[in-house]
């Protein structure tokens, strides 16, 4: 049974990314891609600021800021690369209904091994299976030719 509390934290991240998705496809083809990702960012920061009453600093905010370690550059990172790579895919012709799709069961099989292999993470028959079933969807979903 899965614990409340990651219920509620799926929930947030999958609405967040359904929105997230609609919106992104939403982008008028005009706006400067630079320009929208800084847009981005400056909006979820004045967003994120009211999130501070709900997750209180308990020390300094320089104490808190010393307690940051490389993975959030790394976060950072991949941020720009996910909001520009969906950003140019949408407008190169990709579709709502498949894009999330399949990069989602590609990062599902890659998260899967790098779990494995760098953070000890089991590898089951149904992990397995699980993969199995990505690779289908992915190959169903970029089939061409009616069955």
């Amino acid at each position: 049974m899965m614990k409340t509390g990651l219920l509620v934290a799926l929930m947030i991240a999958i609405a967040g990314q359904v929105f997230y998705h609609v919106t992104q496809k939403s982008i008028s083809a005009g706006a400067h891609p630079v320009i929208s990702l800084l847009t981005f960012y400056l909006v979820a920061a004045v967003l994120t600021l009211p999130l501070l009453w709900l997750f209180p600093v308990t020390a300094s905010v320089i104490e808190e800021i010393q307690k940051l370690n490389w993975a959030v550059y790394g976060v950072a990172a991949s941020i720009v690369m996910i909001e520009i790579g969906f950003l140019l895919a949408y407008r190169a012709g990709a579709e709502l209904s498949s894009a999330a799709v399949l990069t989602a069961s590609v990062v599902a099989v890659s998260t899967l091994i790098i779990g494995a292999l760098f953070f000890r993470e089991s590898l089951s028959v149904m992990k397995v299976a699980g993969i199995m079933l990505c690779l289908g969807g992915m190959g169903l979903m970029t089939w061409k030719q009616p069955l």
